[in-house]
C-alpha cells in the first residue's frame, strides 16, 4: 500500500491547516477544513472533519470515495496536496483523542505566532471533542509539493 514519505509525514504533525475537498456524483465541489491528519502504519490518511458544519462534504465523500488534501504550515508556508478514491467515512474512535489534541496543538500555535490570541480562536471555533468529528480514511494515490516557488506542483514520490 502506498505511504507519503517519512518527512511529509512529520509535516502533517507540525500544525497544519488542513483543507478538505471533494465532489457530488453530479460534480458540486464540496469544501471544509479538517482538525488534525496522520498515516497510520499501513500508509492510510487519517482525517478528522466536524460531522455536522461538514455534512455536505462527508456525504460527497461517502457518495464517490474520492479525497483531496491540502496541508499548509503557516509559519513557511510548506503545503503538501494528497489526493485518494478510496476514501471512507468513519465515527472518530477514542484512539484517536491523543493525535488530534497534539495537531490541534500544533496548530493552535501555529496561528498564535501571527499574534492570534488563543481565547479568541477557541471562542469563535467552540469546544471540539471526538464525539463532534468524523474519521476520514483513505489511501494516499497521488501527492504533490505545492509549496510556492519554483518546485510548486512537483510529485511527491509515494513509498511502497
Amino acid at each position: 500500500m502506498a505511504r507519503l514519505p517519512d518527512d511529509w509525514i512529520a509535516h502533517l504533525q507540525q500544525g497544519v491547516t488542513l483543507r478538505v475537498g471533494s465532489s457530488t456524483l453530479q460534480g458540486q465541489p464540496e469544501l471544509h477544513f479538517a482538525h488534525g491528519a496522520w498515516t497510520l502504519p499501513d500508509g492510510r490518511m487519517e482525517l478528522l472533519v466536524r460531522s455536522v458544519p461538514g455534512a455536505d462534504l462527508l456525504d460527497a465523500i461517502r457518495a464517490t470515495g474520492r479525497v483531496a488534501v491540502s496541508a499548509g504550515r503557516p509559519s513557511n508556508y510548506r503545503v503538501l496536496h494528497v489526493k485518494g478514491v478510496d476514501a471512507e467515512v468513519l465515527p472518530a474512535y477514542a484512539e484517536q483523542g491523543p493525535k488530534f489534541a497534539q495537531c490541534f496543538e500544533a496548530w493552535l500555535r501555529q496561528i498564535e505566532m501571527f499574534g492570534a490570541d488563543r481565547r479568541q480562536i477557541m471562542a469563535v471555533m467552540g469546544e471540539l471533542t471526538l464525539a463532534d468529528l468524523s474519521c476520514v480514511r483513505f489511501t494516499p494515490l497521488a501527492a504533490w509539493d505545492q509549496t510556492p516557488g519554483p518546485g510548486a506542483g512537483q510529485p511527491i514520490d509515494l513509498m511502497p
